[in-house]
């Protein structure tokens, strides 16, 4: 939603809360003090989402975090420069779910979506696939991210 769109939804939300307000109390008259506190809260809160994802846009830069791209759905971030891949064969991948595992070249298993595999339309990989991939941290435990695929035959 734009900024004027939001701006106006502020003040319809300001006026039915104050019309609100004074119809609880029993006042006929809409206090102008009170519309202007409303107005003032909803129109900086307005604001202030409509600044926030451009100030962490602005805060990432800074930090010399990596820039973000667009890849099939959604944006991922890109791995910072120098970071080496990690190596991996692919355990198991279920094309119905979209998701498996691949076991890393020191043993352990990562989680691997569909989403995270490099190229376009349905991705997919195979059992017993040698991958290269970055790691990522997730709510759920590390994930693959930006899996490149090294060769075709599993």
């Amino acid at each position: 939603m734009h900024l004027t769109g939001k701006l106006v939804l502020s003040a319809l939300i300001a006026l039915i809360a104050t019309i609100t307000t004074s119809f609880i109390q029993q006042d006929r008259l809409i206090d102008p003090l009170l519309l202007i506190a409303f107005l003032a809260a909803t129109l900086l809160t307005a604001l202030a989402i409509h600044g926030a994802p451009r100030l962490a846009n602005r805060r990432g830069a800074d930090s010399g975090a990596a820039p973000t791209r667009k890849r099939g759905g959604g944006s991922r971030a890109a791995a910072p420069a120098g970071e080496s891949r990690e190596q991996g064969t692919v355990k198991w991948f279920n094309r119905n779910k979209g998701f498996g595992f691949i076991i890393r070249d020191n043993g352990e298993e990562i989680f691997v979506h569909f989403r995270a595999i490099r190229g376009e339309g349905r991705r997919s990989l195979q059992d017993g696939q040698r991958v290269a991939f970055h790691t990522a941290s997730s709510r759920k435990g590390p994930q693959a991210e930006d899996v490149e695929i090294l060769d075709r035959a599993g």
